[in-house]
C-alpha cells in the first residue's frame, strides 16, 4: 500500500525535492543534476522534475545581473552591446545566461553572469559537507575494507567548484579544448562545435562567448540522440585516452544539437568550468585494464588497478582475485549480468569494498561522473545502449595506431589466447571496430568477440590492414602467417616422405 502511494505521488515528491535543492543552493543543485540523467536509477516522473535543475533554476534579478556586468567590464551595457536580452535565456546553479549582440562588430554572443553570493554560499555548503564526510569516513573504515580518502575526494570536488567560479578559467579551458581536439588524431570529421570566448569581455564573474542556437539532446528523437551521443562519446574518449584533458560536467544542458547557421546538425559542447587532466601513464593503464578485463586475466588486471591506485601495492592477490572474478565476471561475454551499463557495474564494484581495500583516486570520481552522465543521456533514447561496445572502435584504432611502449604487448593480449593461438573471431571484431562497425548484439559490458552482422567488406578490411593505421598489427600478422606457412610446408614435406 505504501509503495503504491509513493508511486502515485512520485512527481509531487520530486517537485518538492527540486524546490528543496534550489533552496539549499548551488552545491546541492549540482548533486541533483547528476541524478537527473539516470533512467536506470530513478523513474521518469522524478527525472522530469530533476531535469529542471539543468538550466531552468529560478533566476536572480536581471537588474542585478546588468549592474554586475557593468561593474565587471567597466562600461555600460549600452556601450558594449547593441542588444541585450531583458530576461536570461537559461539559469543554472552558478550563473545565468543572456543573449546579446556586440556593438563593435554585430556578433551575437552569450553573456554568462555569476549568481550573487555564490562564493559564500558554496563555502558554507562545503564546510558542512566536510564535517559530514569526516563522520562518514570513520564509519566506512570501521565497517569495510575500503581505503578511499573521502576528504581528498571532497577537496577535489571543492577545487572544481571554486575553479568553476572563476570564469577566466572556463574561457581558457574552452580555448585549450578547441586546440587539443583540432590536433587529435582520434577525432573524425568536423562534427563538434566549441563556442569560443571573447577574452576582452571576460572576467572572474562575467563570461562572454560565441552564441550557438541549439536544443538539448534529451529533447530529440531517439535516433538523433544516438548519433550525437556517438559524437560526444568519441570526443570524450579522445579527451580521456589521447590528450588527457577532459570535460568534467557533460550534463544535458551542456550538450546541444546546433539548429542554425553553418554548423547546423553538429554537436555543441558548452561550459568548460570543470575540467581535469589525466597523466599518460594512467591513460595507458585504463586501456590495458579494459583489455585484461575482456580476457579475464585477473592477475594482470590487479597490476593495472595497482597502477591506477585503485589497490595498494601490497594488495593480497589471493583474496582480491576471487572477489574480482565474482563481481566483474558477470559483465563479460556470457557472464549473465542483467544490465550491461556503467551504473550497474559501479554499484556492484561498491560491494567489493567490504572485502578488499579498494580506493578511488580523486580525479577518478570526476571521470566516473562524466561517464555516467553520457551513458545516462544515451539510455534515455536507447535502454539497451552499451557504452563499452560503442566505444570499442576508438579503443581499437588507438591500440592499432599507437606505437607507444607496451602497445604491442596489449595487442598480442587482445588477439592471441593464453596458448599463443590467434583468435580469428576477436581479430575480425577488432578490424571491424577499427573501421567503425560494432555488433548490436554484444553479450557483455565488455565483449571484444562480438562480430557485427553487417560490416566492412573484405576489400575494406584488407586495405586497412595494409595501411599505416594498422602498423602495430602488421608484425603480428606477418608472424602468424609465417608460422602458418611453416606448418603447411612441414605438413606437405611430411606427406611426400611417407
Amino acid at each position: 500500500v505504501l509503495t503504491g502511494r509513493l508511486a502515485e505521488r512520485q512527481a509531487e515528491l520530486a517537485a518538492d525535492a527540486v524546490a528543496d535543492l534550489q533552496r539549499l543552493g548551488p552545491t546541492f543543485i549540482k548533486l541533483g543534476q547528476i541524478l537527473s540523467i539516470r533512467p536506470d536509477v530513478l523513474p521518469p516522473p522524478v527525472l522530469a522534475e530533476l531535469s529542471k535543475l539543468q538550466d531552468r533554476i529560478e533566476p536572480f534579478s536581471s537588474q542585478e545581473a546588468r549592474r554586475l556586468v557593468e561593474r565587471e567590464l567597466g562600461q555600460s551595457i549600452d556601450a558594449l552591446f547593441s542588444e541585450f536580452s531583458e530576461q536570461p535565456i537559461a539559469a543554472a546553479s552558478l550563473a545565468q545566461v543572456y543573449r546579446a549582440k556586440l556593438r563593435s562588430n554585430g556578433q551575437e554572443v552569450a553573456v554568462k553572469v555569476q549568481r550573487p553570493a555564490a562564493l559564500s554560499t558554496i563555502s558554507k555548503d562545503l564546510y558542512v559537507m566536510r564535517r559530514g564526510v569526516g563522520v562518514y569516513e570513520q564509519l566506512v573504515k570501521r565497517f569495510t575494507a575500503q581505503t578511499t580518502d573521502y576528504q581528498q575526494l571532497l577537496s577535489t570536488f571543492a577545487e572544481g567548484l571554486y575553479t568553476e567560479m572563476d570564469f577566466r578559467n572556463e574561457a581558457l579551458n574552452a580555448s585549450k579544448m578547441q586546440e587539443v581536439l583540432a590536433e587529435a588524431d582520434g577525432m573524425r570529421g568536423n562534427r563538434l562545435v566549441i563556442p569560443q570566448p571573447i577574452m576582452e569581455l571576460t572576467t572572474r564573474r562575467v563570461l562572454t562567448m560565441e552564441w550557438v542556437t541549439g536544443v538539448k539532446l534529451t529533447t530529440l528523437p531517439a535516433e538523433e540522440v544516438r548519433q550525437l551521443v556517438g559524437v560526444g562519446q568519441e570526443a570524450f574518449l579522445v579527451q580521456l585516452l589521447e590528450v588527457g584533458f577532459f570535460h568534467g560536467d557533460p550534463h544535458p544542458g551542456n550538450l546541444l544539437k546546433v539548429t542554425e547557421g553553418p554548423d547546423a546538425g553538429k554537436l555543441a559542447l558548452l561550459d568548460f568550468g570543470l575540467v581535469a587532466e589525466i597523466p599518460a601513464h594512467d591513460r595507458a593503464a585504463m586501456v590495458s585494464a579494459t583489455i585484461h578485463l575482456a580476457n579475464r586475466n585477473w592477475a594482470a588486471l590487479v597490476d593495472d588497478f595497482i597502477d591506477l591506485e585503485f589497490l595498494p601495492r601490497d594488495a593480497n592477490r589471493a583474496v582480491i582475485i576471487p572477489v574480482m572474478e565474482r563481481v566483474l565476471g558477470p559483465y563479460l561475454r556470457g557472464g549473465g549480468a542483467k544490465a550491461f551499463n556503467f551504473q550497474a557495474l559501479s554499484q556492484d564494484l561498491l560491494t567489493t569494498t567490504l572485502e578488499i581495500p579498494f580506493s578511488v583516486p580523486p580525479y577518478m570520481s570526476l571521470l566516473a561522473r562524466s561517464v555516467a552522465t553520457l551513458e545516462g543521456i544515451a539510455l534515455t533514447a536507447d535502454p539497451g545502449y552499451q557504452m563499452v561496445a560503442q566505444a570499442y572502435p576508438f579503443v581499437a584504432r588507438k591500440v592499432l595506431r599507437d606505437d607507444g611502449s607496451g602497445t604491442a604487448a596489449l595487442l598480442r593480449d587482445l588477439v592471441y589466447d593464453e596458448q599463443g593461438k590467434l583468435r580469428p573471431g576477436r581479430l575480425s571484431a577488432l578490424l571491424q571496430a577499427a573501421l567503425g562497425y560494432v555488433s548490436e548484439q554484444s553479450e557483455g559490458f565488455v565483449d571484444f568477440d562480438a562480430v557485427p552482422a553487417e560490416g566492412a567488406s573484405a576489400g575494406e578490411v584488407l586495405g586497412f590492414v595494409l595501411s599505416p593505421e594498422a602498423r602495430e598489427l602488421q608484425p603480428l600478422l606477418v608472424g602468424w602467417l609465417a608460422g602458418a606457412a611453416d606448418l603447411v610446408i612441414r605438413d606437405r614435406c611430411g606427406l611426400q616422405y611417407q
